[in-house]
């Protein structure tokens, strides 16, 4: 079976997400030909020798954009695909299923990975061409995945089982040793973007700096406009230098898993995101997640608020008591740790995710046959 991931973007770093994962663990348990076409992005892809070894890479010169690229592509190949991977609800996606819905052979199958949030779920049902195209994307693919339940309700009143639930698994080396919790609260991603909310998250801290003993650890690249706001804050709260460390960005995962498991607390207040894998990350590691409600899968990864909690978008007051409460609250954090560790290697381990997923191909192929 011939599996192709159709995704143009595609960087070494992908390759650990879910554009690379999939593929690769359908080919290593399941035997499946699978790669991603994509545009040569970077002189090199590291993960590709190691990590995802066996992961095929296909890739694509850079003619006339990446909708015509892609749709000559599958012109060219189409009959020899028998499932065709795409993501996100966007025009090309559109013409990427159009173009495989009139070249494929019988009996395949376009799975389209939806990758969507609150905001893009309340769109697609508006009125207006573009939100007409995102309709049509959905109606062009045979199954489709969405990686929050919240959304899986929605989508199912108008799609039925078409549509089914696959969250986003995490991809850390295997952790070997217990590391004491220390009182951290971490927090990864691009700061200072408008979706990461990290202006929240400082005022928030610095709110509550005096009632909680905590250390606020941020890891990731600092956009240029945040840095004068970050200076900003330290001369508004000169306290807080001494407790707030901005730590850059760490791409090695053995030093990002190190800090995951130093961590009693991840904080990620976003303002909107489809799913955010640094979540699952931190609660492999045992951190006690907060998201918002810009955020659905919070509420999946955090077993519905048993192993966290999920507050209003841009809701300082409630993060900084959020805080204070945890602070103060007698808890066993390495018992409690090794709840959320083993809740999420249940729920959220690629591997587990995969067999869902070929569970799902799996019914979709057999139906397809008796057509």
């Amino acid at each position: 079976m011939k599996f192709v991931t159709l995704f143009l973007k595609t960087e070494n770093v992908h390759l650990q997400k879910d554009v690379g994962m999939i593929p690769f663990l359908l080919h290593k348990y399941y035997g499946y030909d699978s790669g991603i076409v994509t545009y040569r992005n970077g002189a090199d892809y590291p993960y590709a020798r190691n990590e995802v070894k066996g992961l095929g890479l296909w890739f694509l010169k850079k003619r006339l954009g990446i909708i015509a690229d892609g749709c000559f592509y599958l012109m060219r190949n189409a009959k020899r695909i028998d499932i065709l991977n795409v993501y996100h609800l966007n025009l090309s996606s559109f013409f990427y299923l159009f173009t495989y819905r009139i070249f494929r052979k019988r009996g395949s199958i376009a799975y389209l990975k939806l990758d969507m949030n609150p905001l893009g779920l309340k769109n697609a049902f508006l009125r207006g061409q573009v939100l007409w195209i995102k309709r049509r994307t959905m109606a062009f693919a045979d199954i489709m995945s969405v990686e929050s339940t919240l959304l899986l309700r929605e989508l199912k009143k108008h799609y039925g089982d078409k549509v089914f639930y696959l969250p986003n698994g995490y991809s850390l080396p295997e952790r070997k040793v217990t590391v004491k919790k220390e009182d951290v609260i971490l927090t990864v991603g691009n700061l200072g973007t408008r979706e990461k909310a990290t202006d929240v998250l400082l005022e928030a801290f610095a709110d509550c700096a005096d009632r909680q003993g905590f250390t606020l650890r941020l890891v990731g690249s600092v956009t240029e406009e945040f840095r004068a706001y970050q200076e900003a804050c330290f001369e508004k709260y000169p306290a807080l230098r001494e407790r707030v460390v901005f730590c850059g960005s760490i791409q090695d995962k053995n030093l990002l898993a190190a800090e995951y498991d130093k961590a009693k607390i991840f904080a990620f207040p976003s303002r909107s995101e489809s799913f955010g894998i640094v979540l699952t990350e931190a609660s492999s590691r045992g951190d006690y997640i907060i998201t918002t409600e810009g955020v659905p899968a919070g509420y999946d990864i955090s077993c519905q608020g048993k192993y966290g909690m999920v507050i209003g978008i841009d809701d300082r007051k409630a993060l900084s008591e959020a805080f204070v409460k945890l602070w103060n609250m007698p808890l066993d954090w390495e018992g409690q740790a090794e709840e959320i560790r083993h809740y999420t290697e249940e729920h959220f381990q690629w591997e587990k995710l995969c067999a869902v997923l070929q569970s799902a191909l799996a019914a979709e192929c057999g139906e397809r046959k008796n057509e």
